[in-house]
């Protein structure tokens, strides 16, 4: 990826409009992806939509990927400094949304809330025995460092397993440290398909997972307050004309079939990083099958 990114979306070969060209040119950051995955993939691809359909109103841009790769801790590190990256995307947690701006739009039309598992065929049994929510609080999880959903399962009863990086997690799940790895129903597939050769035994749970409204949002530094309004701007136009659902489409309408497993049971717990307006402030930008959930969920 690197710049290549930035330079195959031809941010300047576009004729300029003259008030346009009267307006200084909008510098952005973004984090390094070593490792492409596609829910940052599609993430970088709506940042240069939003600000491509904002260029009537804010002017011309520039997007910049840096060259090195950090963890998610660094980038909201890197976006309190504000001298470095200017955009990160992340769930929301307490510290995110105390030490960045959000762009209050769910990029992933909340997607993200769908957590499936990986696990060892050693434990299959144990698995098929997982009938209830309390059933499956009996597993353990396995977590990195800095995870948005740590919390969020602490809080609500699980056995909880905390590791380093997520390439660290695997070897844990193989040596039984704990029995399940969550990931987000667009990770699960593409992790399985990377690491099952080295690891035979790993395998995708088909019988269980959970539910968590998870939006995640891009987040801005502080001292830009008018990149998240530009972003927000550009981000409207691309829902109110249809771009925004073909960008995600085109990358997450496999990942929904999951969801059409007849035997898969889908177990709703609170997220407790965030109130419940965040919920109510997102739904319009939401996939129908998470209104339905969190409707049928809430008391």
């Amino acid at each position: 990826m690197k710049l290549l990114f930035a330079l195959s979306l031809s941010f300047f070969c576009l004729p300029l409009l003259a008030t346009e060209a009267q307006l200084p040119v909008t510098r952005v950051v973004i984090p390094y992806m070593e490792v492409e995955a596609s829910h940052r993939i599609y993430a970088d691809a709506l940042l240069a939509k939003a600000m491509e359909l904002s260029s009537d109103k804010y002017g011309p841009y520039e997007i910049i990927q840096q060259e090195q790769q950090s963890v998610i801790k660094r980038h909201l590190l890197e976006l309190e400094k504000g001298t470095s990256i200017s955009v990160a995307v992340s769930m929301p947690t307490p510290d995110w949304l105390e030490n960045a701006l959000p762009v209050r739009i769910p990029l992933m039309k909340g997607i993200s809330s769908y957590r499936l598992f990986l696990g060892s065929k050693k434990n299959q049994s144990d698995f098929m025995q997982v009938k209830t929510l309390t059933d499956l609080k009996q597993l353990s999880i396995g977590q990195g460092s800095g995870w948005s959903t740590n919390k969020i399962l602490e809080d609500n009863g699980f056995k909880v397993v905390y590791g380093g990086p997520y390439p660290t997690l695997l070897p844990m799940l193989e040596a039984n440290r704990f029995q399940l790895l969550m990931r987000s129903i667009f990770e699960v597939t593409p992790e399985l398909n990377a690491y099952q050769k080295k690891m035979p035994d790993l395998t995708l749970i088909d019988n269980f997972a959970v539910y968590t409204y998870l939006p995640m949002y891009f987040f801005v530094a502080k001292n830009q307050p008018q990149l998240v309004e530009r972003i927000e701007y550009g981000l409207k136009k691309a829902q109110a004309n249809g771009q925004m659902d073909k960008l995600f489409n085109n990358y997450f309408a496999n990942d929904l079939k999951l969801l059409k497993n007849k035997k898969l049971k889908i177990f709703y717990i609170p997220n407790t990083n965030i109130d419940p307006s965040f919920f109510e402030h997102d739904k319009p930008y939401l996939l129908d099958s998470i209104i339905k959930l969190e409707k049928q969920n809430r008391h």
